[in-house]
C-alpha cells in the first residue's frame, strides 16, 4: 500500500451501517489537514470509521457513547451525566474528568480538541449530528499530533452536495429527553454549503440531572479545480448537572439518589476553522493549509457535603494552523511518495477558583494563567521495496512552552519547556486472495497539562482543581508501541475479518494520587505497560453503502493494563500510602471486552414501498478494579452484560426509530472509587459507584423536504 493523495470528494461516502474495524488505509480527512491521504497501512496500524449511519442507527448521543461500538473501547460513567461520559481504549482514557491521566487525543476536523488546562475532552460540545464520520487511528501518532498515546480520534463534518439534502428530526423519550435537529446543505456550480442546529433537553434519571445543550454548525466551500477550500463554524451552549457516584450502600437501594445535587458544568464554545489545499506541477505536489480559532467559557460548580463549596471558571482563547506539502517522485524505477509539514498552536487559558459560601459573596481562591505555545513539524515517506512489500517511515518533533503566572501571587510563577522527537515504522505485505500482514514501531509522548504541572507536590495536595501552584516539574510521559496485524477481505466485500496485537510500553505515566475525597497531587510513575489482543469479524450478504441485506459483525479485546515497577500510591483507603507492585492492574480497565450485532431487514420495500429493519446491539464487559485499588486488593466490580434494539420504519420522505438502550434493564455499576463518606459517623472511607443507565425509549421522526 501506499501514500497517495486524493482530493476531497464532494461529500465523504458514508460506509456500511456495521461499523467498520480494519487494518486497510482510510482517507484521514481532517487530523490536521483534511485533503491528503497522509497514512498507509504499515503505518497507522489499526484503524476504524464509524458513518453517519453508526451514529445514527444507535441513537448515540455523544462521541464516547458512538466509539464503544469498536473493540477494545469501555465507557464508565463518572460524572453521572450521560453526555459526559469517560472512555478507556487500549488501557487509555480520555474523558470530561479533570485529574484523569489522559491517553487519547480528538480533533475536530483538523483541530484538537483536549482542553489546555487538563487535556479532558468535552464531548457535549462536538457536534456529532453533523460529522459525516468518525475516524479512529490506534496507537501513538506522529503525523496527527502530539498526545496521542493510546489512539487518535478525528471527527469529519458533513459538507454539501448535490442534489440538495434537508431534515427536520423530532424525537423524544423516557425522562423528560426531546431533541430537536435540523440541517440542509446544498452544491450550487463551484459553491457549496451545510448548515445544522440541534437542540436536547432532559430531566434526568437521577434526582436533580437535567440538561440543556444546544449546538450549531455550518460551513461553506468552493472548489474551482485548482483550489478546494472551507470555512466552518461550530459552536456550543450547555449546562449540565451531573449526580456523580454514590455510597455503595445508597447505590444498593436508591442509585437513582443525587449524593451532592447542585454540580453543574456551563460552557459556551465557539470554533471557526478555514481548510485550503491545491494541486501544482499537474497533480504531482498538493499543497494544504489550515487555520483556526476556537474560544471556551466554562462555569463548574462543585457541591461539597461540607462548606464552602467551590467554582471554577475557565477562560480559553486559542488559535494555530498548519501548512503540509506532499508528493510523489521516483526512487529506482519505484515511487516514493513523501509529505511534510508544520503546524502550531497558541493556548491563552485563565483559570479563577472561587469558594462559594451561602452566607457571603464568593471569594477568590486561585487565579492562574498560562500562554501555551506548541510547535510541531513533520515528515513521513512511504516506498515499495516489492511489488508486494512497502515500508513506511515518519517522524515528528515537537516544542511546547508551558508558563505558569500566578496572577495573586506573582512569586509563585514558573516555566515549563518540553521537547521530543517521535519517530514511526513499518511494513506491510499485501498477500493473495485478499490476506493482509503489517508491523510497526512508534513512539509518541505527552506534556504534562497546566493542572498536572500546577499540583504535583505530595507536601501540599490540591483540593482539585481548586489549588495551584510551580510545584516540583513533571517529566513527560513516553509511550513506545510494537504492533503487528492481519487482515482478510473477501473480493466479493462479503467477509472482512481481522486480527491485532500490540505491547505498549510507557515511560513516567502520570497519575493522581488522591489522599482524601477532595485532595491529592500529580506524580510520575517509572513504568506501565498495555498489551492486548482485538478481534473483529463482519459479514454482509450484500455488500456496499445502502444495501438492504443482513448484516453481521462481532468484536472481541483483551486487554492487560498493568505497572511495571514499584511504586507507593497515596490513596483514601492508605493515606500513607501502599505499595503498587510489578503486574498489579490498572484501575477501571477490564480484561475482556466483547460486542457484537445484527442488523436485518424485515420488510425489504421497494422505490416506494415501505422497509422495515431491525438491529440489535449487545456488548459483554468484564471485571474492573476500583480507582483508589491500585494495589488490587479488594472486590472488584462485577462483569456485566447489556443489549440495545432498534426499529426503523421508512417511507418515502419519513423515517420512524425506535431505540431501546439497555432493552432487558440490567442493573450494574459503570463505575467504582474509593472515597470518604463525610455523611457517614466517623466520616468512613467507602466504595463508591456510578450507577449504569437503566432501560430508556427513544423515538424520533424525521422527513426531508
Amino acid at each position: 500500500m501506499t501514500l497517495a493523495l486524493l482530493p476531497l470528494p464532494a461529500r465523504a461516502q458514508q460506509p456500511d451501517s456495521i461499523p467498520a474495524d480494519t487494518l486497510a488505509p482510510v482517507v484521514v480527512t481532517g487530523v490536521r489537514l483534511p485533503t491528503v491521504r497522509e497514512l498507509a497501512r504499515g503505518l497507522a496500524g489499526r484503524t476504524a470509521t464509524l458513518g453517519a449511519v453508526d451514529l445514527d442507527a444507535r441513537g448515540v448521543r455523544s462521541l464516547a457513547d458512538a466509539l464503544e461500538q469498536l473493540p477494545g473501547v469501555t465507557v464508565s460513567d463518572e460524572l453521572g451525566a450521560p453526555s459526559e461520559l469517560d472512555v478507556t481504549l487500549r488501557g487509555f482514557q480520555v474523558s470530561p474528568t479533570i485529574g484523569l491521566p489522559q491517553g487519547v487525543t480528538v480533533y475536530l476536523d483538523g483541530v484538537r480538541v483536549n482542553e489546555p488546562d487538563a487535556h479532558e475532552v468535552n464531548f457535549d460540545l462536538l457536534p456529532l449530528e453533523d460529522v459525516d464520520h468518525v475516524e479512529v487511528t490506534y496507537g501513538p501518532s506522529v503525523l496527527l499530533g502530539r498526545n496521542s498515546l493510546g489512539a487518535a480520534v478525528n471527527l469529519v463534518t458533513r459538507r454539501g452536495a448535490a442534489p440538495a439534502d434537508r431534515e427536520v428530526e423530532v424525537s423524544g423519550g423516557s425522562f423528560g429527553r426531546y431533541e430537536l435537529k435540523a440541517r440542509a446543505g446544498d452544491r450550487r456550480g463551484m459553491w457549496d454549503y451545510y448548515v445544522g442546529a440541534r437542540y436536547e433537553h432532559e430531566d434526568g434519571w437521577r434526582a436533580l440531572t437535567r440538561s440543556r445543550i444546544g449546538t450549531l454548525f455550518g460551513k461553506v466551500g468552493v472548489n474551482t479545480g485548482t483550489w478546494d477550500a472551507t470555512l466552518s463554524y461550530a459552536a456550543a451552549d450547555n449546562r449540565i448537572y451531573q449526580a456523580g457516584s454514590l455510597p455503595e450502600s445508597v447505590y444498593a437501594v436508591a442509585p437513582r439518589v443525587n449524593f451532592t445535587s447542585g454540580d453543574y458544568f456551563a460552557p459556551q464554545a465557539h470554533l471557526v476553522t478555514l481548510h485550503a489545499h491545491r494541486l501544482l506541477g499537474g497533480g504531482r505536489v498538493q499543497v494544504a493549509m489550515n487555520a483556526f480559532g476556537r474560544t471556551l467559557t466554562a462555569d463548574q460548580f462543585n457541591k461539597n457535603a461540607s462548606p464552602p463549596d467551590t467554582r471554577e471558571r475557565n477562560r480559553e482563547r486559542i488559535g494555530g494552523g498548519a501548512v503540509q506539502v506532499s508528493g510523489t517522485l521516483s526512487l529506482i524505477a519505484r515511487p516514493l511518495r513523501w509529505l511534510a509539514g508544520v503546524d502550531g498552536a497558541y493556548q491563552h487559558t485563565a483559570v479563577r477558583l472561587y469558594a462559594v459560601r451561602a452566607t457571603s459573596p464568593d471569594s477568590l481562591t486561585e487565579s492562574v494563567l498560562t500562554k501555551e505555545l506548541d510547535w510541531g513539524a513533520f515528515m513521513g515517506a512511504n516506498w515499495p521495496l516489492a511489488p508486494a512489500l512497502t515500508a513506511t517511515v515518519a517522524g515528528r518533533y515537537d516544542y511546547i512552552r508551558v508558563p505558569f503566572e500566578d496572577l495573586l501571587d506573582p512569586g509563585q510563577s514558573g516555566l515549563n519547556i518540553f521537547r521530543r522527537l517521535s519517530p514511526r515504522v513499518g511494513l506491510t505485505w499485501s498477500g493473495p486472495s485478499g490476506h493482509e500482514l503489517f508491523w510497526s514501531v512508534s513512539r509518541g509522548f505527552r506534556a504534562p497539562a497546566l493542572v498536572e504541572i500546577g499540583c504535583a507536590d505530595p507536601a501540599a495536595a490540591c483540593p482539585l482543581p481548586f489549588a495551584l501552584g510551580p510545584d516540583p516539574a513533571l517529566r513527560p510521559v513516553v509511550a513506545t508501541t510494537y504492533e503487528t496485524g492481519w487482515r482478510f477481505r473477501s473480493r466479493t466485500g462479503r467477509v472482512d475479518v481481522t486480527a491485532d496485537v500490540y505491547w505498549t510500553h510507557v515511560r513516567d505515566d502520570i497519575f493522581f494520587v488522591a489522599a482524601t475525597l477532595t485532595a491529592g497531587y500529580f506524580q510520575n510513575i517509572g513504568a506501565t505497560r498495555r498489551a492486548g489482543l482485538e478481534l473483529g469479524a463482519q459479514w454482509a450478504s450484500r455488500p456496499g453503502e445502502g444495501s438492504g441485506g443482513l448484516r453481521l459483525y462481532a468484536n472481541y479485546a483483551y486487554t492487560a493494563a498493568t505497572f511495571r515497577s514499584r511504586a507507593d500510591l497515596a490513596t483514601p483507603r492508605d493515606p500513607a500510602g501502599e505499595a503498587v507492585l510489578p503486574g498489579d492492574a490498572l484501575p477501571l480497565v477490564p480484561d475482556h471486552r466483547a460486542n457484537a450485532g445484527i442488523s436485518v431487514p424485515l420488510v425489504a420495500g421497494g422505490a416506494s414501498g415501505p422497509s422495515l429493519r431491525l438491529g440489535i446491539d449487545a456488548r459483554y464487559v468484564g471485571r474492573q478494579w476500583l480507582r483508589g485499588d491500585e494495589a488490587n486488593t479488594t472486590r472488584r466490580l462485577p462483569d456485566y452484560a447489556a443489549a440495545d434494539a432498534s426499529l426503523t420504519l421508512a417511507w418515502k420522505r419519513f423515517e420512524v426509530r425506535c431505540s431501546v438502550r439497555n432493552v432487558l434493564d440490567r442493573r450494574y455499576p459503570s463505575f467504582g472509587t474509593y472515597a470518604e463518606n463525610p455523611l457517614a459517623p466517623g466520616t468512613p472511607v467507602q466504595r463508591f459507584l456510578t450507577p449504569g443507565l437503566p432501560r430508556h425509549l427513544q423515538v424520533s421522526l424525521s422527513t426531508d423536504f
